[in-house]
């Protein structure tokens, strides 16, 4: 996860419904997604919500027919280990009420 890439997706997606009911005008459902891209081809992006290791979670594939704006942001990671704090472990800290 050296670099990772984010998007902004806003895009119009089917509708369905049914059930007996009188004929109304076909609609869309505009819709607004920002996500982790996990992959792309020339027809189709896929997003996650979440990137874990060289895992994902909460994809969504969504044809780029549909997308009517895109908006690309990179993400670089500036960790360094001699630089920030060591996490803790779980179970293994200390509770304090100072802020």
């Amino acid at each position: 996860m050296a670099t990772t890439k984010l998007v902004y997706l806003e895009w119009v997606d089917a509708v369905a419904d049914s059930g007996w009911d009188s004929v109304k005008p076909p609609e869309l459902h505009p819709c607004r997604t920002i996500g982790f891209v996990v992959s792309e081809t020339k027809e189709a992006i896929c997003v996650a919500s979440t990137l874990s290791l060289e895992q994902n979670n909460a994809r969504m594939h969504i044809p780029k027919k549909w997308i009517i704006l895109r908006r690309n942001f990179k993400i670089e990671d500036k960790f360094s280990e001699s630089k920030g704090a060591q996490p803790t472990a779980v179970g293994s800290g200390t509770d304090t009420d100072e802020v």
